[in-house]
């Protein structure tokens, strides 16, 4: 489901080639930096300076450049370079306004070589190799070489640059080229620096995340992914993705699948016909008609359910079922508070729950799960916190949620509710 797709667009990416040649303006995208200096394309070293002649058509041109008039400065610069005897000097100022002007124009080409030759001169100051660097990159990654621009953007961070379009460009283009092991290695090193600092990952990073475990059949680190994504971008492709992906485990079960697709109704999808059979023949089962029978009538109200006469026979018996259950509940609920072991008093709780009564359901189902076998705990914890998620119990639902584990795919599906309940809005 994944796109590679740049932070920035197109023109986003020239103007920011250009300013980082002309003005200071990139610098607010960074940490402050009170030592840095604006790299102005005529700055002069001490014993340096520009011939008259040259001089004239390069001053008009850096007039031209601060206006974005990129084609008349264009034209000065090569007026200035026709002139014969250039020295090194000149060379590099030459270079340095002609790749602003080619940014200006597009001209990705001749913007690259252009201040790749200002960089190879080593004329310049610590500050303006970070900011040449990241333009260069800029100008290879709008030329499609990602080859070059992960060359230069690995060249930017190494010496200093803290601009996060450049580590997501560095890691694009290593995955654009195939180097998969190498994208992997930065984007997990991207991703837990954010998380160290206590920053949320950038929603491109984790995109890139997933992408690229998808491209190594690594269904690990994609599901990883998609977690990070619906737990800090939550959008319903997202966890849809997620869900499907934890469905479609290798180690899910039937038991386990039900929960899955009880999920599903509870943030308002609507199932198959198939899957609302499923999930109520597994409440008839389990000794839950009155969940049966919410069950098949949200499905029947969904016009999903009706077509068949097996639909109608269902609902039929599970609302009687369900009638019977609700006319006996307190007889129950009496009978099995005295019990000392077994799941009674945790199931009678569970249908008070279900019945829309939470506060005594989930009061006997606290008193019920001290009562069961290690066996029986898991499943009971899972249901407990799917019963204070219907609660609106967030925090309660949350720290039992995390507590639940199983090889049957239980972890998986229990992560699934626990980020369900994270994101409910709990009116204050």
């Amino acid at each position: 489901m994944f796109k590679v797709v740049n932070l920035v667009s197109t023109h986003s990416m020239i103007s920011f080639a250009i300013f980082l040649a002309l003005s200071t303006t990139a610098n607010a995208q960074r940490a402050p930096d009170t030592t840095a200096k604006t790299p102005a394309a005529a700055t002069t070293p001490p014993q340096e300076g520009l011939r008259p002649d040259i001089a004239k058509f390069l001053q008009t041109a850096q007039q031209m450049l601060q206006m974005k008039q990129f084609k008349e400065a264009m034209a000065q610069i090569d007026a200035a370079a026709m002139l014969t005897n250039r020295t090194p000097y000149e060379l590099f100022i030459l270079d340095r306004m002609r790749g602003t002007a080619a940014a200006g124009l597009g001209d990705n080409a001749t913007a690259a070589k252009s201040f790749e030759a200002v960089v190879e001169t080593n004329r310049l100051a610590p500050t303006e190799r970070v900011l040449f660097a990241e333009a260069i990159t800029s100008a290879h990654y709008n030329l499609k070489d990602y080859k070059a621009a992960a060359i230069w953007s690995a060249r930017a961070m190494k010496e200093g640059s803290t601009l996060a379009q450049i580590r997501i460009l560095l890691i694009q283009s290593l995955f654009l080229t195939d180097d998969l092991i190498a994208a992997k290695t930065e984007v997990d090193a991207a991703i837990a620096d954010a998380e160290k600092a206590g920053n949320v990952p950038a929603e491109d990073m984790l995109k890139l995340m997933g992408r690229i475990a998808l491209k190594q059949k690594d269904t690990l680190s994609y599901t990883a992914a998609l977690e990070k994504l619906v737990n800090h971008y939550p959008t319903k492709n997202y966890w849809a993705d997620w869900i499907a992906r934890v469905a479609i485990a290798a180690n899910m079960t039937d038991r386990n699948m039900q929960h899955v697709f009880r999920l599903q109704l509870t943030m308002g999808e609507n199932l198959t016909a198939s899957q609302y059979m499923f999930l109520a023949r597994n409440a008839v089962e389990a000794g839950f008609p009155i969940d049966a029978k919410q069950i098949m009538d949200n499905g029947f109200q969904a016009n999903v359910l009706g077509m068949s006469p097996e639909h109608k026979s269902l609902r039929d018996k599970v609302t009687k079922d369900a009638a019977d259950d609700t006319k006996n509940m307190a007889r129950i609920s009496a009978e099995v508070a005295n019990l000392k072991t077994g799941p009674s008093l945790f199931n009678t709780g569970l249908n008070y729950v279900l019945s829309g009564d939470k506060t005594k359901g989930i009061a006997m189902m606290e008193e019920g799960i001290k009562r069961l076998t290690p066996k029986q705990l898991e499943d009971a914890k899972l249901r407990l916190g799917m019963a204070y998620t219907a609660a609106g119990n967030r925090e309660k639902a949350m720290a039992i949620l995390a507590t639940v584990s199983g090889a049957d795919g239980l972890t998986e599906v229990a992560k699934l509710w626990g980020m369900y309940a994270k994101q409910l809005k709990v009116a204050p």
